[in-house]
């Protein structure tokens, strides 16, 4: 997946530019007014306040579109007035150092910033597609498709290219080309294009246009793009200065009356807070979220989501895909019918699923090349990450987990399915149903993560809570908490999407601040319902979509480092929202009591906004080192699961958790 946009070469040297124009005319009053005035060089003076005004322009212009739009004025009103009434009493040097302080807070955010572009996800992802070309249909990259190719898709994924839909019919969100959620179906003969989501159904798609010239590439270019540094602390912040502007000026006008001293009158517009935290807060925000993304191989997207992982309190991890490996390895079959054999069953199961880039079906597909059985054409008629249907030559054929096929309303033995003795040891079951009667059965294992207990244990060290959430049996769930260390009172199994999402608010309430980890189609109702969504660079383009953090370099360790990096930031924000509010309060207070003189104001108030951006630029502070027992891959293994008591590791039931039950029940 390309998931950070490759101008950036272009875009920052314009950025630094366009700052040293903003240099220019405070820069020149400043050099007029120490040297040009003390040599009473003629027309300096008039020159200076030319500048000034100038320089000031912008301001008032921001001023006055903050008025028409809230009614109300911001702090860019206080700074200009301030400048203004100095300016005109012919203390020049003041107003032109607060005015050059002040643009050299903002080149050192625009230092630090990062565009919009570099901290987004690529609208095309980089993928595997089922393609149909030369009469042949086979696995492409994306980088590899080209015009004229027949593309399969399905729920969750992405259009690679604009097209025409040659078969079936799908209904599409728009949402990237329009700026919101837009649902429309499209059939055979309707065009779609590139970044469209599809979010329900299957067709094929003939690509007429790629790349460039694609739809969503030429909205992209030449959109104005804007840093995404925005935090709710230093919002809020900035919203409290600017509601500090009136009482600012009443308090000016006040003191005035009651001294009639120019100097102490003003002190009051120093209260500008709002302007330095709008400088300061964005620059720890804007390094950590680009030093993830270039160093750790993590894209946090904004700076919402950065504030919500520095808060984070407990971490839900879903199992299959999440805290095992991507691909899948097939143990064994069973049929429940003796008329028909091993063969027969997975002859279906491969025609079902072969057109399906699940990591299961890909499985499938190579355990049948094993055993000499090639699939027979089919048409899916209806797929997600727990199973698919298909029409084999007029046979309704479904291959999934039990949860897919109840969802269907295909009888499943639970009690077969609980007491299987593939599952004791982490082994999943998918069943297959011929004309909606079970068949037989598949059981295939995902390897866990190597990464994953090293990730579980760096969490619980960092004084977070870790959960597991599975749609698998309570045995197999087991015996992954068992081997990565979970708690037996944080693992739950056997979980349909909307019972994550209820068992998710039910974890909110008692821990607060939650991320849900997940890289399936199934997965993101719980991403979009968690207070921050996580999920790898491979997941499905939907789990992408839905989620704030993506491991771009797919490793769990991602986690715990984003987490430290998040607080790390978020501690620097606070630090400079605590400098920038002092050096306001000392200015303020020094003017109206102490008669403080506007140079040492403007070096101890603008001063404080270069500080704090300095301060903000710092590198984060390093995570600490772990120890050994965080160090190594499985916690324990599974020499002695098949002997485990399993009646220890109880818990309440799920009923009872969301509240329909009171009494336990084992998992």
């Amino acid at each position: 997946m390309q998931a950070l946009r490759g101008d950036g070469s272009e875009s920052v040297p314009k950025r630094l530019e366009l700052n040293w124009v903003r240099f220019r005319d405070p820069g020149v009053a400043l050099g007029l007014a120490l040297f040009a005035v003390p040599l009473e060089l003629a027309l300096a003076q008039p020159a200076i306040i030319f500048f000034m005004l100038k320089a000031l322009v912008p301001k008032w212009k921001e001023t006055y579109e903050h008025i028409r739009s809230s009614g109300k004025p911001n702090a860019e009103l206080l700074d200009s007035l301030w400048v203004l009434f100095y300016t005109l009493t012919g203390e020049l040097v003041a107003p032109a150092l607060s005015l050059v302080l002040l643009e050299s807070g903002n080149a050192l955010r625009d230092l630090t910033a990062v565009r919009e572009d570099q901290a987004k996800v690529d609208p095309i992802p980089s993928r595997l597609y089922w393609v149909e070309r030369g009469g042949r249909r086979r696995r492409i990259h994306s980088k590899h498709l080209k015009k004229g190719d027949q593309v399969h898709l399905g729920a969750g994924d992405r259009i690679p290219a604009d097209g025409l839909i040659r078969k079936g019919n799908a209904l599409l969100d728009t949402g990237f080309l329009t700026g919101k959620s837009s649902l429309t179906r499209k059939g055979e003969g309707e065009h779609v294009y590139a970044a469209t989501l599809v979010t329900k159904g299957q067709f094929v798609f003939e690509i007429e246009v790629m790349g460039p010239d694609t739809r969503v590439a030429s909205m992209l270019q030449g959109h104005l793009e804007r840093p995404r540094e925005d935090t709710r602390l230093s919002n809020y912040m900035e919203a409290l200065g600017n509601q500090a502007v009136m009482p600012a000026l009443i308090g000016g006008a006040v003191v005035f009356m009651s001294t009639g001293h120019i100097n102490k009158s003003l002190a009051p517009l120093s209260l500008d807070f709002a302007q330095g935290v709008g400088i300061s807060a964005p620059i720890p925000v804007l390094r950590s979220i680009n030093h993830n993304a270039q160093v750790s191989g993590i894209l946090i997207k904004g700076g919402h989501a950065l504030e919500t992982l520095a808060q984070v309190n407990a971490v839900v991890f879903d199992k299959t895909g999440t805290l095992t490996e991507q691909s899948s390895e097939i143990e064994a079959l069973e049929s429940f019918d003796s008329d028909l054999t091993e063969d027969h069953l997975l002859h279906w199961a491969v025609s079902a699923t072969n057109f399906t880039l699940h990591p299961f079906s890909i499985a499938l597909e190579a355990y049948a090349m094993t055993r000499g059985v090639v699939p027979m054409s089919a048409e899916v008629l209806d797929s997600s990450d727990s199973g698919v249907t298909a029409d084999l030559q007029g046979m309704s054929v479904t291959v999934g987990t039990s949860h897919f096929l109840k969802a269907r309303g295909i009888a499943v033995d639970d009690q077969y399915h609980r007491s299987h003795k593939s599952v004791i040891r982490d082994r999943s079951i998918r069943y297959i149903a011929v004309d909606r009667r079970v068949v037989g059965a598949i059981s295939y294992t995902n390897p866990l993560r190597s990464e994953a207990a090293s990730t579980i244990a760096k969490l619980q060290e960092m004084g977070i809570a870790c959960f597991l959430f599975t749609g698998d049996n309570g045995r197999a769930a087991n015996a992954v908490a068992y081997k990565l260390g979970f708690k037996p009172s944080n693992t739950f199994s056997e979980l349909s999407a909307d019972q994550k999402v209820l068992m998710l608010e039910r974890i909110k309430r008692e821990h607060g601040t939650i991320a849900y980890v997940g890289d399936g189609l199934n997965d993101a109702p719980a991403l979009v319902a968690a207070d921050l969504g996580i999920s790898f660079s491979d997941a499905t383009d939907l789990a992408r979509e839905c989620s704030d953090v993506v491991m771009l370099n797919n490793s769990l360790l991602s986690i715990p480092a984003a987490i430290h990096s998040a607080r790390s930031a978020m501690g620097l924000v606070r630090q400079n929202i605590a400098i920038v509010v002092s050096a306001n309060l000392v200015t303020v207070a020094g003017g109206v009591f102490f008669n403080m003189g506007p140079l040492l104001s403007v070096l101890i108030n603008n001063g404080g906004t270069v500080v704090a951006g300095l301060n903000g630029m710092r590198q984060p502070a390093k995570e600490k080192a772990t120890n050994e027992t965080v160090e190594h891959g499985l916690i324990r293994d599974d020499r002695n699961l098949l002997g485990m008591n399993w009646r220890k590791r109880q818990r309440k039931g799920l009923s009872s958790l969301l509240g329909d039950d009171p009494s336990e029940a084992q998992a």
